[in-house]
């Protein structure tokens, strides 16, 4: 636990956002710049320590210049009294790109980052190169017309869950009980975020249907999903990728949720749409 609470080894900066500060770090110094968006919570201390997400920052930047960052009222950025919206989420994806003088680049969104990266390369058509979708959907609440989607209760759940180490062999399965023993774990999630952070982000997911406008994507987008994702179901990527006018899907053997450091194919399939176009 005190690995996971050390300062990130790479350098945390911040932009400006409508005067909210985004924590954002970078790591790599070949290639295009990918920047990515991360899932439900980020913390970039803990995730540059935490192994799925680090060794899959690492495998990504052999071949490009990542920028990670945390969303507003998460980890090192500023805190919020209020709920953030998908306009705030885009706003500060801008914030990132401008700080970091990003004119084109390639965008990742993980998890829950994958509805505010569709919003905003579609937004900004000029800006993104190519779109990397990874373990998401475009929405996350079940409806009428979307029964891939998770009950009100499953979600309202994560909130009474979070910090009891329910989540693990969900979320991080890939994380072994000899890496990180459960105890470890349960302080890990309490380090990540507390329950009102949960109770937001939730709230937030709720309000997620950017299905309108998945036809409106005209980048090279790479969509990919591990076959036993129990965090969010492979049919949710599949449908995803159906609706994406030439999307590629790429399914990947395992129960990973946002674990690419051991998937070499994945990566290597990344690494080709970053070199599929000049920018």
């Amino acid at each position: 636990l005190s690995e996971l609470s050390s300062p990130s080894p790479y350098p945390i900066e911040f932009a400006d956002s409508d005067g909210v500060n985004i924590a954002f770090s970078r790591l790599g110094e070949v290639g295009p710049t990918l920047i990515v968006t991360p899932g439900i919570i980020s913390n970039l201390h803990v995730t540059s320590h935490l192994p799925p997400i680090r060794d899959t920052m690492e495998s990504l930047a052999k071949f490009s210049r990542v920028i990670n960052f945390d969303k507003r009222g998460q980890g090192l950025s500023d805190p919020t009294s209020d709920v953030a919206t998908i306009d705030e989420r885009v706003k500060d994806i801008s914030c990132i790109a401008n700080t970091t003088d990003s004119e084109k680049f390639y965008l990742m969104g993980i998890s829950e980052g994958g509805p505010m990266s569709i919003k905003y390369t579609v937004d900004n058509p000029e800006r993104v190169a190519g779109l990397v979708l990874f373990g998401t959907t475009a929405k996350f609440s079940r409806s009428e017309d979307y029964p891939f989607g998770f009950s009100n209760n499953t979600l309202e759940g994560l909130i009474e869950a979070w910090g009891t180490g329910s989540g693990r062999d969900i979320f991080f399965p890939s994380i072994s009980r000899e890496v990180i023993d459960d105890d470890t774990y349960r302080g890990f999630e309490k380090l990540l975020a507390d329950r009102r952070s949960m109770s937001q982000i939730v709230a937030y997911m709720k309000t997620l249907d950017v299905r309108p406008i998945l036809n409106q994507i005209k980048c090279p987008t790479l969509v990919i999903h591990f076959t036993g994702d129990l965090a969010v179901p492979v049919r949710m990527g599949r449908d995803l990728a159906d609706k994406i006018p030439n999307s590629k899907f790429v399914e990947i053997a395992g129960v990973d949720h946002c674990d690419l450091g051991n998937a070499p194919e994945a990566i290597s399939e990344i690494e080709a749409l970053l070199k599929s176009s000049l920018i």
